[in-house]
């Protein structure tokens, strides 16, 4: 085992090194020659400080993201023997295996939650110091513990139903897993926008009442049946500016940060949220909830397989007992730690597509695309974003196509 660590920690270390070169050093953020002095041009619309913070807030950003999955693997392989003792001292407090099982997952959850903070404190300083953040540490922390909380009860129903399955059937559990976890997961985004949302902020019905006529003529216009639109007040975390759609059903909300109402115009305001009933109007929670249900099966039937073989091949070095001790589930989530980073490409480019479908019915809606683009213009200013980014960062962290792209898009629509 202390060969594997010292495998592992050389293969980090030259890893750590290529991605510290790669994000930190040359021109990563340059534009085509044919789009300078065009309104995608940063320089068309913001100051040389702006670009240059922007550019490098991006880069530390993309090199924390880059490097916090491998560590996070790395952490979960040095803590297994932990993961052990934890499990003994659960049986040694409870005889109930629930019980035990409760112990386990908010001691282990616990452990990595105090191990990661300095990475998200890092985070936070960060963008304090690039004025991205207006959060203060009492708001940080009291984020944190909401986290953990709700990461902890929602850890242990599935660790709960995972085991129950898993016992009942240890060769298709992967799949009567996967079957058990759909209704939970659109439950969950069920009650997102009316119970999970507000433990972090608060919303209320958008106070700009001519503005609230506009958008919920919008609505009309494409036969959603909205009564209402929320603003919510994120200007206590932070400066930038965005706006969203969520949940599903009845309970499906179109939120505006009250720091776009603030910094946009409203006829920028209107293309914002065209682009928002797009999401709505195309169905595509529902589409996004199907793709990620689907993928999930397919991550489920490799975490399987990898799982086992995990087992087979190295649990009797830890102390493991086999497939249902509470001392293997670390092992489940360094699965879903390696899955997640790998199949970010592939969940990023569908959503890719769904946002630009997204823009293409905002300027059907309201072919406004001047608008479009100084909304965005104004969106890249005040969020620190660059126009464009490398390719490995936009396959990996870009859930939305270039500013630069869409910007170009909603030219065609500039009269």
């Amino acid at each position: 085992m202390k060969r594997l660590y010292i495998g592992l920690g050389a293969a980090f270390g030259v890893y750590a090194i290529v991605m510290i070169v790669y994000l930190l050093k040359g021109n990563l953020f340059g534009i085509p020659r044919d789009l300078v002095g065009t309104s995608a041009d940063p320089h068309t619309f913001m100051t040389a400080q702006e670009i240059d913070k922007a550019e490098s807030l991006s880069r530390i950003r993309s090199l924390a993201y880059f490097l916090s999955s491998p560590l996070q693997i790395g952490l979960i392989l040095l803590l297994l023997g932990v993961a052990v003792r934890i499990r003994s001292l659960s049986e040694k407090l409870f005889k109930a295996s629930f019980l035990q099982m409760v112990v386990f997952v908010l001691l282990f959850t616990l452990l990595m939650d105090v191990l990661f903070l300095p990475v998200d404190y890092f985070l936070f300083k960060i963008d304090l110091a690039y004025g991205i953040s207006t959060e203060t540490l009492a708001i940080f922390l009291g984020d944190h513990v909401k986290d953990f909380l709700l990461n902890a009860v929602g850890t242990i129903v599935m660790v709960w139903i995972f085991r129950l399955v898993l016992k009942w059937s240890p060769n298709r559990w992967w799949f009567w897993f996967w079957l058990l976890s759909v209704p939970l997961i659109v439950f969950v985004t069920f009650i997102q926008p009316v119970v999970l949302d507000p433990l972090y902020n608060d919303f209320r019905p958008l106070q700009d009442q001519e503005l609230k006529a506009q958008i919920l003529q919008l609505a009309a216009d494409s036969h959603i049946p909205a009564k209402q639109v929320y603003e919510v007040n994120m200007s206590e975390r932070t400066n930038a500016i965005n706006a969203y759609v969520n949940g599903i059903g009845g309970n499906a909300r179109i939120v505006l940060w009250d720091t776009t109402l603030k910094k946009l115009q409203p006829d920028e305001i209107l293309t914002v949220m065209a682009h928002e009933m797009g999401h709505y109007v195309e169905k595509h929670i529902y589409i996004g909830l199907a793709y990620g249900i689907a993928l999930s099966l397919v991550g489920l039937w490799l975490a399987f397989h990898a799982y086992r073989f995990f087992l087979r091949r190295w649990a009797h070095k830890w102390g493991i007992r086999g497939e249902n001790d509470l001392a293997a589930l670390p092992i489940l989530l360094l699965l879903v730690t390696v899955m997640s980073f790998i199949s970010a490409p592939a969940q990023n480019a569908f959503s890719r597509v769904i946002e630009h479908r997204a823009d293409v019915y905002a300027m059907q809606l309201t072919g406004d695309g001047n608008a479009a683009i100084r909304a965005f213009q104004q969106i890249a200013k005040e969020n620190l974003s660059p126009v464009t980014q490398p390719k490995l960062v936009h396959w990996f962290r870009g859930s939305h196509p270039e500013i630069m792209d869409r910007i170009m898009y909603f030219k065609q629509y500039d009269k």
